[in-house]
């Protein structure tokens, strides 16, 4: 499928995505899926052949409807290359290639069988580098690591640094060959002819125990099988931590506030590698073909059209992330998509991850004045990373310090406490009460956007509480905040103490806001609140009636006494409408949607039926984008669904054994979120309990397994558990966190 271009004379100006050359996205490709994502969310692009899908929600449809988006695509330039292969294929024959990876591949066994060989490795390349050294960090360094890791992993035999590096190159050249160059086609045709031969004569002689070939061997794969898959590993295995660790080690180097925080604690190095996952995406599309008509973000795309999903897009989505294009350190909730998501989530996750951090955790510890020579330049769109990251490894004898690169924007860790003075609470209907609060210091609080959370902490009957709240106030006022508490009748003290007991003069401390929830830019907006769900809608409202851009709000509520804020809500104008179910029953919430334009956007937050009817509704409109946020769910909106979220609704305790922290899983949270939300990175793929990246050993606790991975043997044993999924069999859970 292609889209006609203008005819000669026509008025109509040729739409953003036929323009795009390869050239250009080589370069620099970020400020093209910026305009693509404004403009031409699915757009076709003549000079790949395939349509590009750039915005965050649509990206992560396509990751994980694999009904509607196929990823056996045998005509791909991957495909093309090595022929039929794990990646772009589905269902039984997928299953069958991935399943020694996975096994191979999962965290405890990277721990067990390479993260020591990784780190001699680590050690002897650095062994060889002296204080004064000049020294290009990827190509002497990121690339050999890669080399040797691959080669420990696989099974392949030892063999020169540039003989396997070019087989990489060249085949990874002709996986991205979209525009059909024949010269790249058959360096690439010739470097896979290679590889063919080695593994061959490997097989002859026995793969050795405990690699990947190994195990593929034992499924029962047959050569071309294994040849497409070690051709894939290979790519993944080289690119990946190659130009993970340069992404990394560049805002390490060029941000001052990066560097003290990793100075100051190495674990911060696994936020460093998440960030630059985020912001790099080291992989940039995948690819999908579409087995029935659909609409993606209001666009109809047909039965066998080629889409390109472009990870490194949505993860620079504003409708998804806050100051997207800027390096924070300290982003709350990093759930990027640089591995992709679901059944075809990056099997080498964790082994790319292990390795980067091992290499950042040696290299600053045995070089801590490493420095930067020249700026870095980074290339690529379907792989991108520094084609070099020339770096001196501090003065030596003789030798002067020369200019460093100019740094580069990003946000510190933001200061971890925020002391608060109450200033008036008064309540607002039945069992709301209205919070108003300012720096306890008299000082300016920090600034927030509609839809931002803050999380309190206080102390009632010997107990420390924690809690999240919606700013339903104004963010241009600096000096307040106010945020709608509700009292609920099972507390356990938290909401009743804030509600009954709070009063002027108390103190209480929070963490700086954080908007997972954000307002983003869109043709028309329909805001639905469920009685407290009202308190991140209100200051959305008014900052959509500012911008004169068209919204309506849809207020629900049992009866008006339930309804908090419903004074400032009326006073917004037609555009609001309030319902009251004890007199009204149910709104029609299916004709509110018809009301939304193509491309609108519809945001809630309140009770769980509500929510999920809206799901099920915009789930028959493929042009309209829901954003909900559930009671006790700061993570943002989907947090609490998925495999996950709980079928009995108990809530538990977990420990954290290496700290003595205790956290509480709501009954609608995941484990996963409820460890993010206390500022714990697991590092996670799929997060649907398939790929093994997020295991976790456990201490104490029976667990209730729920994920897709285990075997029988290990459920039995009960010492780890995947967090994305699984959750506590009993009260309390003690983890190796």
């Amino acid at each position: 499928m292609t889209t006609p271009t203008p005819r000669a004379g026509s008025a109509e100006p040729a739409p953003p995505g036929a323009a795009i050359t390869v050239q250009a996205l080589e370069v620099d490709p970020y400020p093209l899926y910026r305009r693509l994502r404004e403009e031409e969310p699915v757009a076709w692009v003549p000079a790949v052949h395939a349509h590009l899908v750039t915005r965050w929600e649509d990206v992560r449809r396509i990751c994980r409807d694999a009904d509607t988006f196929s990823a056996a695509v045998h005509d791909s330039p991957l495909s093309r290359t090595i022929g039929p292969n794990l990646l772009h294929s589905d269902g039984a024959h997928h299953d069958r290639l991935r399943a020694p990876l996975t096994d191979g591949l999962r965290p405890t066994v990277i721990r067990r069988t390479v993260e020591t060989a990784v780190r001699d490795t680590v050690r002897t390349l650095l062994g060889a580098l002296r204080p004064g050294d000049e020294v290009d960090l990827v190509d002497g360094f990121a690339r050999t690591l890669a080399v040797r890791v691959l080669q420990r992993v696989t099974g392949l035999p030892a063999m020169p640094v540039p003989v396997f590096t070019e087989w990489v190159d060249a085949i990874a050249a002709g996986s991205a060959n979209y525009e059909r160059d024949p010269g790249k086609q058959r360096r690439a045709d010739a470097a896979s002819a290679a590889v063919d031969d080695t593994l061959r004569a490997t097989l002859r002689r026995g793969p050795a125990a405990d690699t990947l070939l190994a195990g593929l061997t034992a499924c029962g794969a047959g050569f071309d099988e294994i040849a497409a898959t070690t051709k894939l590993l290979v790519i993944g295995g080289m690119q990946e931590p190659r130009d993970l660790f340069g992404h990394a080690l560049i805002a390490y180097l060029t941000d001052p506030a990066v560097r003290r925080e990793v100075d100051r604690d190495r674990t911060a190095i696994v936020r460093l590698i998440e960030e630059a996952l985020r912001l790099g995406a080291p992989v940039g599309t995948v690819t999908r073909r579409v087995t029935a008509p659909t609409r993606v973000a209001g666009r109809p795309l047909p039965e066998g059209a080629l889409v390109l999903a472009v990870l490194a897009s949505a993860n620079r989505d504003p409708r998804r992330w806050d100051e997207p294009d800027e390096f924070r350190l300290w982003r709350e909730h990093n759930q990027h998509l640089s591995f992709s998501a679901g059944a075809h989530a990056c099997v080498g996750a964790a082994l790319a991850r292990t390795q980067v951090r091992i290499a950042l955790e040696e290299l600053l510890t045995a070089h801590p004045g490493l420095r930067l020579l020249e700026e870095p330049v980074v290339r690529g769109w379907e792989f991108r990373g520094p084609v070099g990251l020339k770096a001196a490894l501090g003065p030596g004898p003789g030798r002067t310090t020369r200019r460093t690169v100019p740094v580069a924007r990003t946000a510190a860790r933001p200061t971890s406490v925020v002391p608060l003075r109450v200033l008036d609470v008064r309540r607002a209907g039945t069992d709301v009460a209205v919070l108003t609060v300012g720096h306890a210091d008299g000082d300016e609080l920090p600034p927030w956007t509609p839809g931002a959370h803050v999380d309190l902490a206080f102390e009632h009957t010997g107990q420390v509480f924690r809690r999240s709240y919606s700013l339903c106030g104004d963010p241009a006022d600096r000096h307040t905040w106010r945020f709608g508490v509700r009292w609920a009748a099972r507390s356990r003290g938290g909401s009743a103490f804030l509600v009954g007991t709070l009063g002027p003069g108390d103190r209480l401390e929070a963490a700086p806001p954080r908007n997972a929830f954000p307002l983003t830019p869109a043709p028309g907006h329909l805001l639905v609140a469920g009685g407290i769900g009202i308190t991140p809608l209100l200051p959305m409202a008014r900052a959509l009636a500012a911008a004169g851009t068209p919204w309506r709000l849809l207020y629900i509520g049992r009866d008006r006494a339930s309804m908090p804020f419903l004074d400032e809500v009326e006073a917004l104008g037609p555009a609001c409408e309030t319902w009251t179910t004890a007199d009204r029953g149910r709104p029609d919430l299916a004709a509110r949607l018809r009301s939304v334009p193509d491309g609108g956007q519809v945001r809630a937050c309140g009770p769980a039926g509500m929510l999920d009817e809206l799901a099920a509704l915009t789930a028959g409109h493929p042009a309209l984008t829901l954003r909900a946020e559930r009671f006790g769910s700061p993570a943002g909106p989907g947090a609490p669904t998925g495999p996950g979220a709980p079928a009995d609704g108990r809530e538990f305790r977990v420990r954290l054994a290496r700290t003595g922290k205790e956290i509480t899983v709501g009954a609608d949270r995941t484990l996963l979120h409820a460890l993010e939300d206390a500022g714990i990175v697991v590092p996670s793929t799929c997060r649907e309990g398939i790929c093994g990246s997020c295991e976790t050993a456990v201490l104490a606790g029976a667990v209730d397994h729920r994920d897709h991975l285990l075997s029988a043997e290990e459920r039995e044993r009960g010492d780890m558990m995947l967090v994305c999924v699984s959750r506590a069999g009993g009260p309390r859970l003690t983890l190796d966190l």
